[in-house]
């Protein structure tokens, strides 16, 4: 298996914590894993993330980031700042050299956001450049992804990158994109000399919510999970595009398995392999 290739997302339901996480990792040959907040970390925990590097250590895994998910824009947005920052710490003791965050959690009711969304980008980009800089003090550097219906689209996300003046790097996540009615090769092109990491996750767009999870696109459809190779995201030729354009960080798998040792988390596996 490509060595570039690493779980984000847990094989639920089988793993219940980190140690499982990375036990599973390293039977499917991994070596490298990307955090998030779960498990051990629903909380910003530096004495679990001491624990768990050095149990990721003895297994030869390695964390090369660490994604949080949050919302930055809200009421509360000082309080979470403060957590974030925890989080930015719990990420540089893990070893990981980039911190992943969400940052308006705004990914279904579109007419509930749309209508605040440049209230919202200027929020967020002011808290983005507070994280930032606390992260960078550390030595983590703090990356993001075009996603829900504030930060998302290529030029709503050129935006983002232009406005916030500092040198964040980019996550390509090869489905978000598709929420915003576009596609992940233009994406990849225009964001190349920045890209620093890859989430591979895959996807249906249909006229009805089939998945429950109610996550509008911004042309009035649903986009809905579907096993990597499924759906309609051009996985393969977004793999090969990065490739050509010199990428070579790490393939984030996001996709959880429906039930125990499920094939499709091999089947996930195997299709981004070839892919790579």
């Amino acid at each position: 298996m490509n060595e570039k290739i690493c779980f984000y997302w847990a094989p639920f339901p089988r793993v219940k914590s980190y140690y499982d996480m990375i036990d599973v990792s390293a039977e499917y040959g991994m070596t490298a894993i990307e955090g998030f907040s779960m498990f051990e970390f629903q909380t910003p925990d530096v004495e679990a993330a001491k624990k768990i590097r050095q149990y990721a250590d003895s297994k030869n895994v390695k964390f090369v980031c660490f994604s949080v998910y949050i919302n930055l824009v809200g009421e509360d947005s000082a309080e979470k700042l403060r957590t974030l920052k925890g989080y930015a710490d719990v990420a540089r003791i893990l070893g990981s050299p980039y911190l992943h965050h969400t940052i308006a959690n705004a990914f279904s009711h579109p007419e509930k956001i749309v209508p605040r969304r440049e209230e919202l980008f200027e929020k967020g980009v002011c808290a983005v450049r507070e994280i930032y800089d606390y992260a960078k003090s550390i030595g983590v550097r703090t990356i993001y992804e075009e996603q829900g219906y504030v930060f998302n689209g290529i030029d709503g996300f050129g935006r983002f990158l232009d406005t916030v003046d500092r040198n964040v790097g980019v996550v390509a996540d090869f489905a978000n994109i598709c929420q915003a009615g576009e596609d992940v090769l233009g994406f990849i092109d225009k964001y190349s000399d920045r890209i620093v990491h890859a989430h591979i996750k895959d996807v249906t767009i249909t006229e009805e919510d089939r998945s429950g999870d109610e996550m509008k696109t911004l042309t009035g459809k649903y986009m809905n999970e579907a096993v990597i190779g499924e759906g309609i995201v051009r996985i393969k030729e977004g793999i090969s595009r990065l490739q050509k354009l010199g990428y070579s960080g790490y393939y984030g798998i996001e996709y959880s398995a429906k039930s125990d040792d499920s094939p499709t988390v091999a089947n996930s596996i195997s299709f981004i392999d070839e892919a790579l």
